[in-house]
């Protein structure tokens, strides 16, 4: 059987330009409300590295980007 292969064309959620496929690129940001609804977004791993802010609370490891 053939695997399907998703084909994603669209823009980045921050800066608004189109995504093109990389090994990290396009990156889903899911959120999720308390009551369990749910949202992907999708983005450039460069524009979502830039906007998480730096504290030593925030532990983002294993960072693969």
């Amino acid at each position: 059987m053939e695997e399907s292969k998703v084909h994603f064309g669209g823009p980045c959620c921050f800066c608004g330009k189109e995504i093109d496929e990389t090994a990290l690129d396009p990156c889903s940001v899911t959120v999720e409300t308390k009551e369990g609804q749910w949202q992907v977004w999708y983005c450039h791993s460069r524009c979502f590295k830039e906007r998480i802010a730096e504290n030593p609370w925030i532990d983002l490891s294993p960072a693969h980007f």
